[in-house]
């Protein structure tokens, strides 16, 4: 934690009292969270979901102290001595100038569930040696879990997330001998990172999200950037995005009822950052960090369609506990998870993650996502 106040609005007797008082055992101090949680007070359209004033013009946040950049919203650093390549990464999203956003959000009407295990017929996609595997219904991605945790602690549960990705194009399947499956709705697909859902029902999330309509001689396309925290709020664009555009996204929490998601469109120069607080319980714990592409849901009370996305490319994917541990999608421990996804009826893979490297994956869809389309 760096402890230095540059802005003449921070310098209270509070601040300095909790400046001098933190240290540096975990990666979020006291005043630091408690800047978070007080600095959250312009409201959205959505209840229960507000936002932080824009940083003034000239603001830096490189070299500004940790307090300031929660005042403002700005997400979370990695320690620069500890840490060296993932604080270059978020240095470099954090130099790119941007438009903050904080207008309304619009109510997709699906959700980003937390993940639904599927049965043995597909067989599992086969990961780093060490790495565990499982298929689920709605997810593909990676997953790091902390094992044996039940309940959110300022120790061992997951501070941030952070994962910088392409938008994928999105469209309906592949036709056998040219042109397109024209399957009389949408198709979508979402790219997220997010805290909690592999084993547990809430999930504190934030990405991207394609979709590819046909019906009749009716076609459209839809992308946005989007937040979420399951089961208590849909699926709320917050900003559009087009196909291809480099995301960089930062989800984080102060407690088990205090959640934040940072978005970032390096491409257009756009940003966004909402605080949100469940409405229901299942709360946060804090024991799955995720890298994930996922179909939502519902449609007839069934996942959504897959929409071929061909392939999408991650780079620099890392997550943080409180006490500073650093975890990614190439861990070969047997707490890491290769998620892959199955269509209604688990008799094929329809998407699946390869891991490269400590940092990066690459997503493709395959089968009836790709080609033919997925029926119920």
């Amino acid at each position: 934690m760096q402890c230095r106040l540059r802005s003449a609005a921070l310098v209270t007797a509070t601040a300095i009292s909790l400046c001098a008082s933190a240290t540096l055992a975990y990666a979020q101090s006291a005043a630091v969270k408690q800047t978070y949680e007080g600095s959250h007070f312009l409201p959205t359209n959505i209840p229960g979901i507000t936002t932080f004033q824009a940083p003034p013009g000239g603001f830096d946040p490189i070299n500004a102290a940790d307090e300031e950049l929660a005042v403002y919203g700005m997400p979370p650093r990695p320690g620069a001595q500890a840490q060296p390549e993932a604080y270059a990464k978020w240095a470099a999203a954090m130099s790119r100038p941007t438009t903050r956003v904080t207008g309304s959000l619009t109510d997709m009407h699906i959700a980003s569930t937390s993940g639904r295990p599927a049965g043995p017929a597909a067989a599992p996609t086969s990961g780093e040696e060490g790495q565990s595997s499982v298929n689920y219904y709605n997810w593909s991605g990676v997953a790091n879990t902390i094992p044996g945790l039940t309940s959110w602690n300022a120790h061992n549960s997951f501070y941030y997330v952070v994962s910088e990705f392409n938008v994928p194009v999105a469209e309906q399947a592949f036709k056998s001998g040219g042109g397109y499956v024209c399957d009389g709705g949408w198709d979508y697909e979402v790219s997220w990172n997010g805290i909690d859902g592999f084993n547990n029902g809430d999930v504190l999330q934030g990405g991207s999200l394609s979709a590819a309509y046909c019906s009749g001689g009716s076609k459209s396309t839809a992308y946005c950037g989007w937040v979420e925290w399951y089961p208590s709020y849909n699926i709320l664009c917050q900003f559009a995005v087009n196909p291809g555009d480099d995301m960089f996204v930062e989800t984080w929490d102060t407690s088990s009822t205090n959640g934040y998601v940072y978005i970032q469109d390096n491409t257009l120069g756009i940003s966004g950052v909402v605080h949100l607080q469940p409405t229901t319980t299942p709360y946060l714990v804090g024991n799955s960090a995720e890298y994930i592409v996922e179909r939502p849901c519902c449609n007839n009370g069934r996942y959504d369609t897959l929409a071929n996305y061909v392939q999408d490319f991650w780079a620099d994917n890392y997550a943080y506990t409180f006490s500073d541990t650093l975890e990614y999608p190439g861990s070969t421990a047997s707490s890491t998870y290769l998620i892959g996804m199955v269509n209604d009826q688990d008799s094929q893979i329809i998407s699946s993650a390869y891991t490269g490297g400590n940092y990066g994956i690459v997503f493709q869809d395959e089968n009836c996502a790709r080609e033919g389309g997925c029926t119920p």
